[in-house]
């Protein structure tokens, strides 16, 4: 297959499951191997989903450049939110810090710095990004698929926040998601991929590099989870608590 076939044979694929809300086998027949197609194929998948949002990172591996995907305005909610559990083919929750762009960061030559950033950032949130799939093999799928796949975005709560400052409280914040009363992850700092503020700072610089487009004040960015996944049954609620910052609550309905 050609590039064209590729990032056809594989949008097609993923804009399927999603109207048909049915989990798909991994299409090994379709030889995704790049990166560069991986991300074609997410932004025709996205122009189909709904009303850009803004951005989350994930697939982060430190020392590396995060990825990204898109945040959708009909996937997004403020705190407390609320899903139903048959809208999903899985439900897992991730503890995140975000970001509210209160300025736009315009496309330029020279990469942006933390304080160019932080500048440009209105507000700091607690929020909890619900992790889904479209295939039936998560979360045993291969990187790009999962990258192809919006890394495996499902929704959105934005919780409460704070103003930014030089956004330093990341690196170091304490939070606690707790399920039904039951303490469920907790820690202080150790984020997989290093400190949220600077691969919030990687990400713009590479996606500006990569598409040549900026970011528009409003938009929301997710900087990835401190501490992995936890599932949570229909039913529950959830409640994540930044030390400091903020919080976010979710009930997921049957």
């Amino acid at each position: 297959m050609i590039r064209d076939e590729i990032i056809s044979a594989g949008a097609e694929r993923l804009i399927a499951a999603h109207r048909e809300g049915r989990a798909i086998p991994v299409p090994h027949d379709i030889p995704l191997a790049e990166e560069a197609d991986a991300y074609a194929i997410q932004e025709r998948v996205s122009a189909t989903l709904g009303t850009d949002a803004g951005w989350k990172l994930g697939g982060i591996v430190r020392g590396e450049t995060p990825r990204y995907s898109r945040l959708f305005v009909e996937r997004n909610q403020a705190s407390p939110g609320s899903f139903r559990r048959c809208d999903h083919y899985v439900v897992f929750l991730e503890p995140e810090l975000a970001v509210v762009l209160g300025e736009d960061i315009p496309v330029r030559d020279a990469p942006y710095t933390l304080a160019e950033i932080a500048a440009r950032v209105a507000s700091l949130h607690a929020a909890i990004e619900v992790v889904d799939s479209r295939f039936d093999a998560w979360p045993e799928v291969p990187a790009l698929w999962q990258l192809a796949d919006g890394l495996s975005h499902g929704g959105f709560v934005l919780g409460s926040g704070v103003a930014p400052g030089a956004l330093d409280q990341m690196v170091d914040a304490e939070y606690r998601l707790i399920l039904d009363g039951r303490e469920a992850l907790a820690g202080r700092g150790e984020h997989p991929g290093g400190d949220p503020a600077a691969l919030l700072v990687e990400m713009v610089n590479a996606r500006i590099a990569r598409d040549g487009e900026g970011f528009a004040a409003g938009e929301v960015i997710t900087t990835g989870t401190f501490d992995g996944v936890v599932e949570m049954p229909a039913g529950q609620r959830a409640r994540l608590v930044f030390a400091g910052i903020g919080e976010a609550s979710l009930h997921l309905a049957p």
